[in-house]
């Protein structure tokens, strides 16, 4: 039974209020590429390095996009007043929650809308294949396994704003290092530390052998996808623990 997932699928499709996130998603896409290819220190860049820069655009672009949906995606039906009568259609918990999952890994359609963008900046170079696989695999991992924790998190607190704010949070802890630290930073004891055992980073510095070292080879990215792949089991753990047994009761 598909009907939770056909209707939040529709909504976020076939309305012009659910369907302005992939106008968005191509907008951010388009500014980026402008700038890298037309900006005077950016143009600077190899098409490596510019391909590896629009790959974390769309990574974390896909990722902050999930985990918000993904997070009032429980808690904001709970407040509506909805979620109690969908307790009470014949469907599990287990289902309600999996069918939520699927319609916010809808949000990361915005990856094939990402491609055309891949392609124009590899454009001339070997690297389109792998840009475009690379940035699908790790983007798939990443988006599934936040919003699976995300919607565990939703489940759990039974608000949207705290819900909300805590998977930002989150987000933030796990962007931060690739994104934020300087790498003076990250090459201290601690940056790399954190970077072992963070899958954005991981996959990030996976995406930047590829790209811009070159090493393509699916045997030399083990160590870096790994790490990601036990992240999102975890993230699954998590989900399946949580999302067993729901309660309508808001926390006080």
């Amino acid at each position: 039974m598909l009907e939770i997932y056909q209707r939040e699928f529709s909504g976020s499709f076939y309305s012009w209020r659910g369907g302005v996130w992939i106008v968005a998603a191509a907008l951010i896409f388009s500014m980026v590429v402008y700038l890298l290819l037309t900006d005077k220190e950016l143009s600077l860049l190899d098409q490596g390095e510019m391909l590896f820069t629009l790959a974390e655009v769309i990574i974390a672009l896909g990722v902050v996009m999930s985990a918000t949906s993904a997070s009032s995606s429980i808690s904001g039906e709970i407040e509506s007043g909805t979620f109690e009568s969908l307790l009470l259609t014949p469907v599990t918990h287990r289902q309600i929650a999996m069918q939520k999952l699927l319609s916010v890994l809808t949000v990361w359609a915005l990856y094939l809308v990402s491609i055309p963008y891949l392609v124009v900046v590899a454009s001339g170079t070997h690297l389109v294949l792998s840009a475009v696989l690379y940035v699908g695999l790790y983007g798939t991992l990443l988006v599934t396994g936040l919003s699976l924790i995300a919607i565990a998190i939703s489940a759990r607190l039974k608000s949207s704003k705290s819900s909300i704010m805590t998977t930002l949070m989150i987000v933030l802890i796990l962007l931060a290092p690739s994104l934020f630290f300087a790498t003076s930073l990250k090459k201290t004891d601690f940056g790399l530390a954190l970077e072992s055992i963070n899958p954005v980073s991981q996959s990030f510095n996976s995406l930047d052998s590829v790209l811009v070292d070159n090493e393509q080879a699916l045997s030399l990215q083990v160590d870096h996808i790994w790490p990601v792949v036990v992240f999102a089991l975890a993230c699954l753990l998590v989900f399946v623990l949580f999302t067993r047994q729901f309660e309508v009761k808001s926390a006080e």
